[in-house]
Order: C-alpha cells, then sequence, then structure tokens
C-alpha cells in the first residue's frame, strides 16, 4: 500500500534574488518550533514504517531541524533529495555543492542526491514542461515506497507541482493519500488532512 505523505512548506527565510540558498529568518525559526508543537500534537510515527525526506537547500534542512529533528532523534531517518528543490534558476533557489553541506550537517547522508546536483540540467530544468516531469518523477518514488508515513520539506514552487493546489504559506503542512493504482503513470495526491500555518504577525 503506498504511503500517506505529508507536504511542508518550509519556514520563512532570508529570501533575495541575489543570495544563494538563503537562511531561516529568527520568525522562520519561531515557525517551525510551532510546526513540532502542532505535528506532535496530532499525529504518531513509528520509526520503522516513517521516512523525513528534504529539499537539499538551506532553508528546508533548517526547517528539518528545528521543525522534525525530533522525529530523527526517535529514530526516523531522513534523506535528502535533489528532485524536492524549488524550481527557478535563481541564485536563491540554486542548492549548495555537496561538499558544503556535508561539513555543514555530518549528521545527514546526502550520498544519493543525483549526481547533477546541484546543477539545474534535465530533470531540474526551470522550465515548466521539465517541473511537471519533476513533480511526477517525485510522486512515482514515493508511491513505490515501503513506509507508512513520509514527511517531505520542500519549496512552494514545486508543492504546486506536485500536488497540484493553491500556493503554501511557510510551515503549513498537508496530508495525501495516492489517489492512483499502480498501473497509472501521473501518481496524483487527494489532500485528507490540513494543518494551519503560524505566521506569527
Amino acid at each position: 500500500m503506498a504511503p500517506h505523505v505529508i507536504l511542508i512548506r518550509h519556514g520563512e527565510a532570508t529570501h533575495n534574488v541575489g543570495n544563494k540558498s538563503p537562511l531561516l529568518t529568527e520568525k522562520g525559526v519561531l515557525q517551525c518550533e510551532y510546526l513540532e508543537k502542532d505535528l506532535r500534537s496530532r499525529y504518531s510515527f513509528e520509526k520503522e514504517s516513517a521516512l523525513i525526506v528534504v529539499s537539499p537547500a538551506k532553508r528546508t534542512l533548517q526547517t528539518y531541524h528545528h521543525g522534525l529533528k525530533w522525529l530523527s532523534d526517535e529514530g526516523v531517518p531522513v534523506l535528502p533529495r535533489a528532485e524536492w528543490q524549488e524550481t527557478t534558476g535563481n541564485p536563491c533557489d540554486i542548492c549548495t555543492e555537496v561538499a558544503v553541506i556535508e561539513k555543514e550537517w555530518p549528521s545527514l547522508d546526502f550520498s544519493q542526491l543525483d549526481p547533477v546536483y546541484p546543477a539545474k540540467t534535465g530533470l531540474y530544468f526551470p522550465s515548466e514542461e521539465a517541473l511537471q516531469n519533476r513533480a511526477r518523477v517525485a510522486r512515482e518514488w514515493l508511491f513505490h515506497r515501503q513506509e507508512k508515513h513520509i514527511v517531505i520539506v520542500t519549496h512552494s514552487g514545486f508543492l504546486q507541482r506536485v500536488a497540484k493546489g493553491q500556493k503554501y504559506r511557510n510551515v503549513e503542512y498537508k496530508m495525501y493519500e495516492f489517489v492512483d493504482d499502480a498501473s497509472s503513470q501521473d501518481f496524483l495526491l487527494r489532500e485528507i488532512d490540513h494543518g494551519q500555518a503560524e505566521t506569527l504577525d
């Protein structure tokens, strides 16, 4: 049976088109702390049947650290995956080189990142055709996983392609189930639960 998927947008970051892979703001860190509290109150995850997937951008890795590390501390594995990076070719959406992030995040295993990462070529080219294909590839990979729950930290633009819904707010999350069976080529998702974002305004 295909897993339930929780899709999360990262916390508020210091976005500027000229800044490469920006960090979370202080407000973004507080949003992640709210995210942890909300997830703890709503769901129960078993380490043997759960997985955390995270985009290798700094803001998503920080969102994992401040909002989901309690799960990895309990034994839930964490897997950075290149297909969950953001959609544009702007510097803020280009991730850091593997050698750098491995030093910054020594507890995480980046060995399964696509060898072309962080280049925006092939599957990661910022055209709508490539983005829709990447979203389908990401859904197909999830569909064939054996875990019961997969929690994913990713980005607004890519979330709109994966879930085909409205734009997510910072740290907003939704739970989905798969609509299709293995004979389908689209692997579409259907929303079954919705967590509220904490804007801290």
